[in-house]
């Protein structure tokens, strides 16, 4: 439930700056700022949604990226996701990520992956033992997947966007 005043709206070319200061800002790096520009000028962002305070400035991102298993174009990934420091655990990212799996469900995409905190995701259904059925580039208990769809292949190799392989 969202703990503060915000509307979850689809992110605009002219957020890219903002979202890169969130990013930098909740990481205290700007690697997540810069995977963000990189998938969208690559054109791997699938959906992109930021949180806006009623004030009219952004208080929390989040980015859903393709990944390709096998070659084939059927997953996604998520992050980064971020919301403000001050915001942080005010339900910014329970509303961001109930906002976005739907929508990445209606694009058809079958699984989707995330490496990210073990006590955090799996609220949302996603779960280690499932991404550990694919060759990744991460593995343990912080990477995650869900199955959205029965038809989701059961294994295979993950091809990330540029944007990761490029800064790992």
């Amino acid at each position: 439930m969202l703990r503060v005043s915000a509307t979850i709206r689809p992110s605009t070319p002219d957020d890219l700056d903002g979202v890169a200061a969130l990013n930098s800002a909740a990481f205290g790096t700007p690697d997540e700022a810069h995977i963000t520009r990189q998938l969208h000028a690559d054109g791997d962002s699938l959906i992109s949604l930021v949180a806006e305070h009623e004030d009219g400035y952004l208080i929390g991102h989040i980015e859903f990226f393709r990944i390709l298993v096998n070659g084939k174009d059927v997953a996604a990934g998520l992050g980064p996701m971020s919301a403000a420091p001050g915001h942080q655990k005010r339900g910014v990212g329970y509303a961001l990520i109930k906002a976005g799996m739907p929508q990445v469900e209606q694009l058809g995409r079958q699984l989707v992956f995330v490496l990210g905190h073990p006590d955090y995701y799996p609220r949302f259904g996603f779960n280690p033992a499932v991404a550990a059925r694919y060759d990744a580039p991460w593995s343990g208990q912080a990477f995650m997947a869900i199955e959205l769809f029965e038809t989701a292949p059961r294994s295979g190799t993950l091809t990330y966007p540029s944007a990761f392989t490029d800064n790992a």
